[in-house]
């Protein structure tokens, strides 16, 4: 059932689970959904209980289960609604094997899919099934939303974008720029680089910089107020992102992402960023107007050395 009016623009779809990082991710989309004049939907998956091999354990009953999402969701909107009355809200209780069998479908017809994680660190980072799976398949952008509840909100603090001139980081600049105009936040984009030459890092700087350069073109004429800080550093690409995101409100990078072939293979910086980047990560995805990847293509930082 959806609540207010629900405009015609894709929905922001929200997986949530019944924890605070469920909560918060919702909020943050609600924002979103917000500045989009879209729908946001919640989606609360019931799955099938696990089966124990070992001393069987008493599980919660279906009955329960139902009861305890229905709770859930009901708080999520109740939370939502204190800030966005207006906003059209569409609550939903499928069943199924997994979250992910859920989601995927929904990706289709969505702009956004957002999750909310509690991994930080490269030892709690591993994500679990869904997330990873909805990263690697996922048609649209997906957002794993990690972080302080207090700033569940978007607010004014950098966006940061990975970029190499690959078109998988086209799609990635292009919805940083859209989401740092919206929010007004300043946008800093990043390429980092390894040389063969130690001895001539200039002249390879000044080449890198013009990658970085020509891959903005176009943007920064598009939204001419966002702020936009352009960085070229030394070093590996999932280092380069880790130190500047630090204190971001979203890290954007790119993914292979066009057709099942391409979205199965996310790119070794993207997944590392998923896994350890302390800050919302958003997976951008080649559009289909664009086209497939090129096959030498890679996202931010996977080109090798230079």
């Amino acid at each position: 059932m959806t609540d207010a009016r629900t405009p015609s623009l894709e929905p922001v779809v929200v997986g949530v689970d019944g924890s605070t990082a469920a909560r918060a991710a919702a909020r943050w989309a609600a924002a979103v959904a917000e500045k989009q004049g879209t729908t946001l939907h919640l989606v609360h998956v019931l799955t099938p209980p696990p089966v124990f091999y070992t001393e069987p354990r008493p599980l919660p009953s279906e009955d329960e289960d139902r009861i305890a999402a229905e709770t859930f969701l009901a708080g999520a909107l109740r939370g939502i609604r204190a800030d966005r009355r207006a906003l059209a809200v569409e609550c939903s209780l499928p069943t199924g094997s997994t979250a992910a069998d859920i989601l995927l479908p929904l990706a289709d017809s969505a702009s956004m899919v957002v999750i909310g994680s509690t991994a930080r660190g490269p030892v709690e980072g591993y994500l679990n099934a869904t997330a990873l799976r909805l990263a690697h398949h996922s048609p649209c952008p997906l957002v794993v939303w990690r972080g302080a509840e207090e700033h569940a909100i978007p607010d004014r603090r950098a966006v940061v974008v990975g970029v190499d001139g690959s078109r998988c980081s086209v799609a990635a600049v292009a919805d940083a720029f859209q989401f740092a105009g919206r929010f007004d936040a300043p946008l800093i984009a990043v390429h980092s680089w390894r040389s063969d030459f130690p001895h001539d890092t200039e002249n390879a700087a000044v080449g890198v910089g013009a990658v970085l350069a020509e891959s903005l073109a176009g943007w920064v004429e598009r939204y001419p107020d966002v702020v936009v800080r352009e960085i070229v550093e030394s070093g590996g690409a999932g280092e380069v992102l880790l130190r500047w995101c630090e204190d971001a409100q979203l890290l954007v990078v790119g993914s292979h992402g066009h057709g099942a072939l391409g979205r199965a293979i996310l790119g070794s910086t993207s997944q590392d960023m998923l896994h350890r980047a302390r800050c919302p990560v958003m997976i951008s995805k080649v559009h289909r107007d664009t086209g497939s990847v090129h096959d030498r293509a890679t996202e931010f930082g996977d080109r090798g050395r230079r």
